[in-house]
């Protein structure tokens, strides 16, 4: 099994990703961490089982997701019926509707959102990163 991992470098989401990655280790996944604003060529994610996109909740109430992230969405290729997940780091508000503009931008790009989660430790994006061993082992 394959998983990316596309994350923001702001917010301290690189931590909170790396944490994600060994999850996903943990599960047996084969595992490529990405920031976003890396590279400018488009990302092929046809070789992944999941996508897994990461992002710090944005605003002064919240509700916004990193604009890298956006820019690094429109860069990938083939997304179209890919199993993905969303997780973000929370903040004291805006952290659902963060959550869903996510989702919702994943989801213009083709990709099928199974999972999210609002993770504010590395305990928590590791187990969060475990649990989506279930979602590959679904049947579509």
């Amino acid at each position: 099994m394959r998983g990316l991992v596309i994350y923001s470098r702001s917010g301290g989401m690189a931590e909170l990703a790396g944490a994600v990655a060994e999850g996903l280790r943990a599960a047996s996944f084969q595992v490529e961490l990405k920031a976003a604003d890396e590279g400018t060529g488009p990302i092929p994610v046809a070789p992944f089982d999941v996508v897994c996109v990461g992002s710090p909740v944005l605003g002064l109430f919240g509700g916004g997701y990193a604009p890298d992230v956006d820019t690094a969405l429109r860069r990938c290729t083939r997304m179209e019926g890919k199993r993905a997940a969303v997780f973000v780091k929370p903040k004291l508000f805006g952290t659902g509707k963060a959550l869903r503009r996510l989702m919702g931008r994943l989801e213009r790009e083709g990709a099928w959102v199974q999972d999210f989660a609002a993770v504010s430790g590395r305990r928590d994006a590791e187990r969060f990163g475990r649990r989506l061993e279930a979602l590959v082992k679904k049947t579509p």
